[in-house]
C-alpha cells in the first residue's frame, strides 16, 4: 500500500475537520446560555459569527478537489480568523484540547491552501498538522507518566467512580472497584501515547492499525466522558499522518 497523496490527504482533512466544526458551532450556539450574560458567547456578534463558522464548516465538508486555490485560502483564513476572535474573547480555547487541535488543523490547512503558489507549502501544512498530532499524544503520555496515579491505576479509579458531569456510562463505575484492571488500562494508554512518534517509521498497514486504536480510544472517551469533539479534532490529523512515510 502507498501513502496518501497530498490532494487526498488534504481533501480528507477538510471533510473531517468540517464535520467537527459543524458540531462545535452547533453545540456552542445551543449551549451559549450557560455562560454569563456578559460572558464570552454573549451578544449578536457571536450569534452571527457562529452561524458563519457553521456555513464555512459546511463548505469544508463539500469542498471540491483540489482544495488549493485563492478562494480556498481566503475562506480558510476567514475561518481561522473567527477561531482567533473566539479564543481572544474567551481568553483561551472554550473547550480546551479539542478546540486547540481544531485551531492547529485550521492553521495547517491555511498554509497548505497556498500550495497553488508553491507545492512545498502543501507539505509544510500537512507536516504541521502531523507534528501537532504526534506531539499532542506524546506530551500527554509524558504528563501521565509523571503522575503516579496513572501508573498504579488510582487515576482511572477516581475517574470511573466520579459522580460529576463525566462518566456517562454508569456501568463503567464497576471498573473502579478493580485497581489492577485500572492500572492495566492506564499502562495501555501510557504506552500508546508514548509510542505514538514510532508511527512515523511504521509501514502504511501498521499506521492504519495504530490509528485505528487511536480512533477507538477517542470513541471510548466520547462514550465514557462525553468528549465527542475530540474524535473529530484528532481524526482530522490522521490523513496527514498517513501522507508521510
Amino acid at each position: 500500500m502507498m501513502p496518501l497523496d497530498s490532494d487526498t490527504a488534504l481533501l480528507l482533512t477538510h471533510r473531517v475537520l468540517g464535520m467537527g466544526l459543524v458540531i462545535q458551532s452547533a453545540e456552542l450556539f445551543v449551549t451559549r446560555q450557560i455562560f454569563a450574560p456578559g460572558g464570552a458567547l454573549a451578544g449578536r456578534s457571536v450569534t452571527w459569527l457562529l452561524l458563519l463558522r457553521g456555513l464555512l464548516a459546511c463548505w469544508l465538508v463539500m469542498t471540491p478537489n483540489p482544495p488549493t486555490s485563492i478562494n480556498s485560502a481566503a475562506l480558510l483564513l476567514g475561518l481561522l480568523g473567527s477561531s482567533v476572535w473566539l479564543t481572544v474573547r474567551a481568553r483561551g480555547p472554550l473547550c480546551g484540547g479539542s478546540d486547540s487541535m481544531f485551531f492547529q488543523v485550521q492553521l495547517g490547512l491555511g498554509i497548505a491552501a497556498f500550495g497553488f503558489i508553491d507545492p512545498v507549502l502543501i507539505r509544510i501544512g500537512l507536516g504541521w498538522i502531523a507534528a501537532q498530532s504526534i506531539l499532542s499524544y506524546f506530551l500527554a503520555g509524558v504528563a501521565k507518566l509523571q503522575h503516579g496515579g496513572w501508573r498504579n491505576g488510582r487515576a482511572l479509579q477516581n475517574l470511573f467512580a466520579a459522580r460529576g458531569p463525566y462518566v456517562l456510562l454508569t456501568g463503567t463505575r464497576a471498573v473502579a472497584q478493580s485497581q489492577p484492571l485500572c492500572a492495566l488500562l492506564g499502562w495501555g494508554i501510557l504506552l500508546f501515547e508514548l509510542g505514538f512518534p514510532g508511527l512515523l517509521i511504521l509501514p502504511l498497514e501498521g499506521k492504519l492499525v495504530w490509528l485505528g486504536l487511536g480512533l477507538a480510544f477517542h470513541v471510548a472517551n466520547a462514550a465514557l466522558l462525553g468528549l465527542n469533539r475530540f474524535i473529530w479534532a484528532w481524526a482530522a490529523t490522521y490523513p496527514a499522518l498517513l501522507h508521510f512515510q
